[in-house]
């Protein structure tokens, strides 16, 4: 994160490093859009279940596909990502996912009470794999992991 950008944003570099909260505002996509990503692990999903990162669906070989991507993502933009299609970055829309909005905040929120005040957002990381999670201060916070590229209902294949 730049100085510069601290200064526009009017915070100090202590509440700039601050990690995220419940409550916190997540970024703009056009605030952090020429900032470079930084990833947290606070919120990922351990649940055992489909999209969790300890799910039955990743083995080894994944997790150092996915640590390798990580690493290569984290040298483009936000707006690198969400304009290049290989990356698929973009904003979840929830009505197009066989999981629901509240699934996520689940995986967020000790005491889940309907809170839909998190944006989040999807993005390739290796083959089919996509991780699901959300940007505050620049930094993405993984939540999901979609192995087989699930959580988006398949439209038309043949359109690609």
């Amino acid at each position: 994160m730049s100085f510069d950008l601290l200064k526009e944003w009017d915070i100090s570099i202590s509440e700039a490093h601050s990690k995220f909260s419940i409550g916190k505002q997540t970024d703009a996509f056009d605030d952090i859009k020429e900032l470079k990503p930084i990833f947290s692990f606070d919120y990922i999903s351990m649940k055992n279940s489909s999209f969790c990162f300890n799910g039955q669906t990743i083995g080894r070989q994944d997790y150092i596909k996915l640590f390798k991507s990580l690493k290569n993502i984290s040298s483009y933009t936000y707006e690198t990502l969400n304009k290049e299609y290989r990356f698929h970055f973009h904003e979840v829309d929830w009505k197009d996912t066989s999981l629901s909005a509240s699934d996520f905040y689940k995986c967020i929120y000790e005491t889940y009470n309907g809170e839909e005040d998190i944006t989040a957002y999807q993005f390739k990381v290796f083959e089919e794999a996509r991780v699901v999670g959300f940007i505050y201060r620049g930094v993405f916070y993984l939540v999901l992991f979609d192995r087989g590229h699930n959580v988006y209902k398949r439209k038309d294949k043949k359109k690609r």
